[in-house]
């Protein structure tokens, strides 16, 4: 009796092995396959246009407990080719708007 039970048991979780291995256990979403970096990109970030007066820096402008490095990375992507170190009084850059 115990031989019949050991290789019923044995025949059922060799079953599930297999039906694991053939179908799979965990449920996939069928959808279009979209490339990481395109998330990065369709998100637009919102901005303000603000013409810099004598003394304004970025971080002084933007008024966010956002970390530096962030603030700055968006500021030179909004504004390419324009170091945030090297703004210029009376000039109109987009600096980003950030939720609180």
């Amino acid at each position: 009796m115990r031989r019949i039970i050991f290789l019923l048991i044995s025949l059922f979780v060799l079953f599930i092995i297999f039906f694991d291995l053939k179908n799979g256990t965990i449920p996939v979403e069928e959808g279009p396959a979209v490339p990481a970096n395109a998330f990065q990109t369709a998100e637009k970030k919102a901005y303000k246009k603000v013409t810099v007066k004598q003394g304004e820096t970025v971080v002084s402008i933007v008024h966010t407990s956002k970390p530096l490095d962030e603030v700055i990375e968006d500021f030179e992507e909004l504004n390419q080719g324009v170091k945030a170190n090297e703004i210029r009084a009376g000039s109109t850059y987009k600096f980003p708007v950030y939720k609180r």
